[in-house]
């Protein structure tokens, strides 16, 4: 609430809460409350009018009550006659419901003061020549001139009584000649003392009303600015979060053209490319859409953050045209502390040039709409924040479901890409010899797959080393030289970021992901959601791989490490099916070794451990790329050879017969233990029902080998 209002509560209460109290205004208040407004009105013109009828009023009182009490010679009785038709006429004028137009009457004004002076003068009477003797009624003839102090009628009424006051003293001088007697002396100093007084008083008049005059300026430029300020915060208001800040700021710069009469608006905020982009346009017809910083005047201001104004654009050699009718232009920076939201550019035209007050308003424009916009660029951060999260959370969900680590990696890759915009993506995993390599990845050629980290110098072995994020920017000369030729953007440097996959407190993996150029480095946000997803990354690698150990775990034999039965069930009707739906070759060997009851009876159960051991070892070192070795059951195994046809698999079979034998000349636990082994061979020939079919005639043919005497390969 404004003061003016609160003054005005005050003054309608302050009644109530005297009668409130048992109190009723005074009848000298009551009289105080009427006397004063008619005596002095609000209206100067007609204040004075009234200020000259209580001044002969006065006079006349004083003379009537002299005349009274005193010597009727002495003048006062004259100065009763001449001054009460003079005041009668000033007091019917000042007091007539005309008065306020007779008052404002500038001829009227001016010749009220001299008017009365001339009344009062020939009411007191004019000195003695002789003596220069002042009559009785002379001090009227001071109150008069003190009353003509305040008026603008002032210099007149003084000009009549210092001819007046020369004509007595000159008058007084020429009646014998003398020079300058001590009545003359006297009467001389009394005038200067009497000028002087009422020089004083207009003097200290006029300066009063100067700086009422000044004060009721400043007041209403006061008013300007407030009306402006609640103009410029009514516009600004539109930033309520409710729409983008693009959408609002053209509705902002109609509002300012409208509100402000000003010919041409144009607001500017700086892209990504350190281009300033136009967002909110007002008159122009074919505006300049991106300004670079330096060029232009908008482009000036936007490297000096200081308001520029050019009162004349043609003797501006950096101003570009936009209209050929522009005269002048305003810039105002749009801070932020150090930082640049924005420019806000004013262009008067020839019909609506800009002035001095313009720059006011766009300094207070650019003021106000720096924290609108600092306020939303927060809420649009804020929401890109929450999507972000939002999305890493629903991507986390997904990928931490998922158990399958290539399907895992594959959907970390793609999310990362997305999320940070990345043209590289990278997951560096530990292989279980230690060695970081690239698993998988986009923007890289498939070549890159298996790339080992080398060192720990670059951004991905710092990372592997600190166990914690790197981010910098990645030189073409960093990168491995394995990397170079596969390498995206050439020798262009990167920003990147290198961030550490954990599990319980070791690097398992690291996530490097690069955009190409110096200029893209990473924000804190796009830090925090790489670190945030990376976290989600770490469950389900780690679930996933815990997933692979439970099932390779439950197909695997624990005392070889070869497949195992449940496995070979699955697996060889899955490579029968492909076998013929490809009309590929196919073939089982089953081999068992021969009188291995005889080794447990003789050397124990630990040493027919380590011979199942060392045999089923000879038979992944004997097999080729591809070829599936089981351990069936007890010491009988089995050889799935997809591709191999009937003579393969026997060739195979033999080098299998033959490592075993070769294994046999090594001692086994301390022990020469004689090892051999028998194989039945089976190749697909197109007859049978599945692979449990292809199976019994391999085992078949193992029955065979065994009842031609052992140590051989037999094929069906």
């Amino acid at each position: 609430m404004s003061t003016t209002v609160m003054g005005e509560i005050a003054v309608t209460e302050r009644p109530r809460v005297e009668a409130a109290r048992g109190h009723r205004p005074t009848v000298t208040r009551r009289l105080a409350g009427r006397i004063g407004p008619a005596l002095w009105p609000a209206d100067r013109c007609v204040a004075e009018l009234r200020w000259a009828a209580l001044n002969l009023g006065l006079m006349v009182a004083l003379a009537v009550f002299a005349v009274v009490g005193g010597d009727p010679s002495a003048g006062f009785g004259k100065a009763v006659l001449i001054l009460t038709p003079v005041l009668v006429v000033v007091a019917a004028l000042a007091w007539s419901p005309r008065a306020t137009r007779i008052a404002r009457n500038r001829v009227l004004r001016r010749l009220t003061s001299p008017v009365v002076v001339l009344a009062v003068m020939a009411a007191a009477g004019p000195p003695a020549s002789e003596t220069l003797a002042l009559p009785a009624a002379t001090p009227f003839i001071i109150l008069a001139l003190t009353y003509a102090a305040l008026t603008p009628g002032f210099w007149p009424a003084f000009a009549i009584v210092v001819v007046a006051s020369l004509a007595a003293v000159l008058g007084h001088l020429g009646s014998d000649g003398r020079i300058l007697d001590a009545p003359a002396i006297e009467f001389i100093v009394r005038a200067v003392v009497v000028g002087l007084v009422a020089l004083g008083i207009r003097v200290i008049d006029v300066g009063l009303r100067r700086e009422r005059a000044r004060s009721d300026r400043l007041a209403s430029m006061r008013l300007d600015q407030v009306d402006q300020l609640e103009g410029l915060q009514r516009i600004v208001a539109r930033f309520d979060g409710s729409r983008s800040v693009i959408e609002v700021i053209q509705d902002v710069v109609n509002d300012v053209a409208a509100t402000f009469d000003i010919a041409l608006i144009s607001m500017y905020l700086p892209d990504g490319d350190g281009r300033l982009s136009m967002v909110g346009v007002a008159g122009y017809d074919h505006p300049f859409h991106v300004i670079q910083p330096g060029v232009g005047v908008i482009g000036n201001v936007a490297v000096t953050r200081t308001t520029r104004f050019v009162p004349d654009v043609l003797a501006d050699p950096s101003y570009r045209a936009a209209r050929a009718d522009v005269r002048s232009e305003i810039a105002a920076p749009i801070l932020h502390g150090d930082e640049l939201l924005g420019i806000v550019n004013f262009e008067g035209t020839t019909d609506r040039p800009l002035g001095p007050g313009h720059v006011a308003v766009a300094e207070m424009l650019a003021r106000s709409i720096s924290g609108a916009l600092r306020s939303a660029r927060l809420d649009e951060e804020r929401r890109d924040r929450l999507h972000s999260i939002e999305l890493v959370m629903s991507v986390s969900r997904d990928i931490v479901a998922d158990l399958d680590r290539q399907r895992v990696v594959a959907s970390v890759v793609g999310v990362v890409s997305e999320l940070l915009s990345a043209d590289t993506v990278t997951l560096f995993s530990r292989d279980p010899d230690g060695v970081y390599r690239l698993e998988a990845g986009a923007g890289f050629p498939e070549r890159a797959i298996g790339f080992p980290v080398t060192g720990r110098e670059g951004m991905v072995g710092r990372c592997i080393d600190q166990a914690t994020r790197i981010v910098g920017l990645q030189e073409a000369t960093a990168w491995p030289a394995a990397y170079r030729a596969v390498r995206p953007g050439g020798n262009e440097p990167h920003a990147a970021m290198a961030v550490p996959i954990l599990i319980v407190d070791e690097v398992t993996a690291v996530l490097f992901i690069t955009r190409v150029g110096a200029d893209r480095a990473f924000t804190d946000l796009e830090c925090g959601i790489a670190d945030l997803l990376t976290a989600q990354v770490a469950i389900a690698l780690h679930n996933a791989d815990l997933h692979a150990q439970v099932a390779e775990s439950a197909v695997r034999d624990p005392l070889t490490g070869l497949l195992n039965r449940r496995y070979f069930d699955e697996a060889v009707e899955t490579a029968f099916a492909a076998a013929a739906r490809g009309a590929t070759p196919l073939s089982l060997i089953v081999l068992d070794l021969d009188r291995f009851s005889d080794v447990n009876n003789q050397h124990g159960h630990s040493v027919g451990d380590a011979v199942l051991r060392r045999v089923g070892q000879a038979m992944l070192e004997s097999v080729r790329t591809g070829d599936v070795v089981v351990r069936y059951g007890g010491e009988e195994f089995v050889i799935i050879a997809p591709g191999s046809g009937a003579d393969d698999a026997v060739r195979l079979a033999e080098r299998v017969r033959l490592a075993v034998a070769t294994e046999a000349r090594r001692p086994i636990e301390g022990f020469h233990v004689p090892l051999t082994i028998s194989a039945g061979v089976a190749s697909r020939l197109g007859d049978e029902a599945d692979g449990r079919a292809l199976f019994r005639a391999a085992d078949s043919a193992l029955l065979a080998a065994k009842r031609a005497g052992r140590d051989r390969v037999y094929s069906v």
